[in-house]
């Protein structure tokens, strides 16, 4: 079931929640300067701009180099997703049943998860534009959700909307949804029935499972 998702999500989807998430969470990545108190919207602006740049000259290696690939993600997607939330988001009522040591289990292995599901898709993206649509923070001013279009060459524009809350003085990501589809509302669906079938550890197992398969399949590759 879990290895299912990201087949629902389509293999468009695949590479567009990659682009999707790291326009927004490479915020305060120290190779990217941004301009000082920006906005999200600033934010995924100048991002994007400099992520195709980084693209344009890179390709060949994204091509040819999945251990660069999984390195670019780590450094993009980890230090500013919000996992802990994103996890507590996808389990829905079993996050707070779980123990503490399931819990930091459970986004080790979902975080990996994510990683290495969506960096494959940095092979595919070649060139985009972003149109920003009406957005507005909430009363609170710690929670956004910005709404964009994404244009890709030969494809209709694409509804993407980025939720991102403030946290620690940094816009950090904690969902996405493309043409409707949330991609933490996808994975609760999915974990949910396995919680209910298997518990906490037998979900934890099955993804710990899942991400070896994925090494495994990456080092016969290489090979």
């Amino acid at each position: 079931m879990i290895s299912m998702l990201t087949m629902k999500f389509g293999r468009n989807a695949l590479y567009l929640s990659t682009l999707a998430l790291m326009l927004i969470v490479i915020i305060v990545n120290p190779r990217v300067p941004l301009a000082e108190e920006a906005g999200p919207e600033q934010v995924i602006e100048q991002i994007s701009t400099r992520l195709q740049a980084i693209f344009s000259k890179e390709q060949d290696r994204l091509q040819n180099d999945p251990a660069y690939i999984y390195q670019l993600a780590n450094e993009v997607l980890v230090p500013h997703i919000d996992f802990s939330k994103v996890s507590s988001l996808v389990l829905g009522k079993h996050w707070n049943r779980a123990t503490p040591e399931q819990q930091e289990a459970f986004r080790i292995q979902f975080q990996q998860l994510l990683v290495r599901t969506y960096s494959t898709a940095f092979t595919e993206l070649k060139a985009w534009e972003i149109r920003f649509l009406p957005s507005r923070v909430n009363a609170n001013g710690v929670d956004t959700a910005v709404r964009t279009q994404l244009l890709l060459p030969q494809v209709e524009p694409i509804e993407v909307l980025y939720q991102m809350h403030l946290k620690g003085g940094n816009w950090m990501a904690y969902d996405v949804k493309i043409d409707g589809i949330s991609l933490v509302t996808n994975y609760r669906t999915s974990f949910n029935r396995e919680v209910r079938s298997v518990g906490m550890d037998g979900l934890i197992k099955k993804i710990t499972m899942l991400n070896e398969k994925k090494v495994q399949k990456q080092e016969v590759k290489n090979s």
